[in-house]
C-alpha cells in the first residue's frame, strides 16, 4: 500500500512538472514543412530569374502576352518565316529577359539558318583576294571551316639590323586564312581573321573574299579546302 502511494505521488509530480513547462512556452502556429526535394526553392528561383512582376493583374497580362506571342513565334517558325519568328521572340525577351522557350526557339532558328546553304571551294596560297561566289546577307549567320595545309614564303635580303614586320602584316598571324566582306562602302571592307574556323553574322550585306595573309602571295604554294555553311546567296 505504501509503495502504491509513493508511485501515485511520483506520477502526480511528473504530470505537474510537464504542465508547468508547457504553460511557460508561447503558443506557436505549426509550420508547414517544405518539400524535401527542393522543388519549392527551385520554383521560387525560376520565378526570380524570369523577373515576373508582383502585381497579380500585371502578372496576368504578362502571362497572356507571353503565351500568345510564344504561339505566334512557333507558327512563324513552322512556316519558315524566321525573321518574323525571331522578332516575336525578341519582343518576349524584352518583357521577360530569361524566358527559356524564346531563348530555345532563337537557338533552333540560328541552327536552322546555319545549315540552309553549303558551298565548298579551294583557296590558293599564291593568289590575292579570291571571290567565294557568296553574297553575305546582313543579320544571317555563316560558318567558315578550312582544312589542309599551304606553304608560306618570305624571302628578304637583310643586313645585321634585320627588318621590322610591315604594318600591313602586324594585325594577323603570317600565313593564316583571312576573310573580307566587300560592300559598297570601302571603309567597311576590313579584313578579319578566319583561321581554321570562323562563325560570323555580318552587319552589312556584301561579297565574301578569302586569302592567305601575306604582303606578296605570288611565291606561296598549296591550297586550303574551305567549307562555307549558313544562309547566303550565290550570285
Amino acid at each position: 500500500m505504501r509503495r502504491l502511494m509513493c508511485l501515485t505521488t511520483m506520477a502526480l509530480f511528473i504530470f505537474m512538472a510537464i504542465e508547468s513547462i508547457a504553460a511557460q512556452r508561447p503558443n506557436k502556429v505549426p509550420r508547414l514543412r517544405r518539400p524535401s526535394d527542393g522543388s519549392a526553392k527551385q520554383s521560387a528561383d525560376e520565378e526570380k530569374k524570369l523577373n515576373l512582376p508582383d502585381d497579380p493583374k500585371l502578372l496576368a497580362l504578362h502571362k497572356e502576352f507571353v503565351i500568345k506571342a510564344d504561339r505566334l513565334a512557333k507558327e512563324y517558325e513552322r512556316k519558315g518565316d524566321y525573321e518574323k519568328a525571331k522578332a516575336v521572340c525578341k519582343e518576349i525577351l524584352k518583357l521577360v529577359p530569361n524566358y527559356p522557350k524564346a531563348q530555345e526557339l532563337l537557338k533552333e532558328i540560328d541552327n536552322a539558318e546555319l545549315i540552309a546553304e553549303r558551298k565548298v571551294i579551294d583557296i590558293f596560297a599564291n593568289r590575292s583576294w579570291q571571290d567565294t561566289g557568296i553574297q553575305v546577307i546582313a543579320g544571317k549567320p555563316i560558318h567558315i571551316e578550312a582544312k589542309g595545309t599551304w606553304t608560306f614564303h618570305m624571302d628578304h635580303v637583310l643586313g645585321p639590323e634585320g627588318m621590322e614586320i610591315p604594318k600591313e602584316l602586324r594585325g594577323f598571324k603570317l600565313g593564316s586564312l583571312l576573310g573580307m566582306i566587300a560592300t559598297g562602302d570601302p571603309k567597311k571592307n576590313k579584313p578579319f581573321y578566319v583561321g581554321g574556323k570562323k562563325r560570323l553574322v555580318a552587319s552589312s550585306p556584301g561579297r565574301l573574299f578569302l586569302k592567305m595573309h601575306d604582303s606578296d602571295t605570288s611565291d606561296n604554294s598549296g591550297k586550303l579546302t574551305v567549307e562555307i555553311r549558313g544562309t547566303f546567296d550565290e550570285r
